[in-house]
């Protein structure tokens, strides 16, 4: 119930999608039930949610009119197939540097590399509207070969479509204000709605050898 209605809560505040198709895509038969579920977990109703912008579940947003952020660009994406570690906690504490060693290890045990394998971070949850120790991420290899999963290691693939891809550069420290720009600043005024499928990050520089401040980013927001 909990990530039906967290999921509920982003297409009615970036969508004009009504609440009866929202309860259908998040999985509900009776629209009624979505509407009930939602005002026992958040004690507002869907149509008081979208319609006081002002409400906040979680957390209040920074917009932040100063970020290292240029205008996206639109473009459509295949599908592709990833190996990915699952993770779950407060997006700023997460141990990436675990996973992706696990990751890598894996692309080196079943012999997956080749040209083009992408770092990708797939965020499940808006923080806006779902505890910290409860956010979902995965952080993912996009590889050109079979792979099978391996213990906590599985095999996904990333969706295709259509999406909003920005160039961020900075820390990763400041991701959650580029995040509450993107989402509550940019989509709001563009025109454009948010698709059911994860935002995604894809990480260019390494960190290791890159200065934090020279860190280069590029966030997909899946639109439509």
């Amino acid at each position: 119930m909990r990530l039906r209605v967290e999921k509920g809560a982003d297409l009615l505040r970036f969508t004009t999608l009504s609440v009866q198709d929202i309860a259908y895509s998040v999985g509900y038969e009776v629209p009624s039930s979505f509407s009930k579920a939602f005002r026992l977990w958040f004690n507002i109703s869907p149509i008081e949610f979208r319609n006081n912008k002002k409400i906040t579940i979680m957390k209040e947003e920074k917009i932040n009119q100063n970020l290292n952020l240029k205008s996206p660009k639109i473009i459509q994406l295949p599908e592709r197939n990833a190996i990915y570690i699952g993770m779950t906690g407060d997006y700023q504490s997460l141990n990436y540097d675990d996973a992706w060693r696990k990751l890598w290890g894996q692309v080196k045990e079943q012999k997956l590399f080749s040209a083009g394998i992408e770092h990708i971070g797939l965020s499940h949850d808006n923080p806006h509207v779902t505890e910290a120790d409860k956010l979902r991420y995965d952080a993912c290899l996009v590889i050109h070969k079979p792979a099978k999963p391996i213990g906590e290691i599985g095999v996904k693939q990333i969706a295709g479509g259509k999406y909003a891809c920005f160039l961020y550069q900075g820390s990763y420290k400041k991701l959650d204000e580029v995040y509450d720009y993107i989402y509550y600043d940019w989509l709001i005024k563009s025109g454009l709605e948010l698709r059911n499928a994860p935002t995604f990050e894809k990480y260019i520089s390494n960190p290791n050898k890159v200065e934090e401040s020279k860190l280069k980013t590029e966030i997909y927001v899946p639109v439509q």
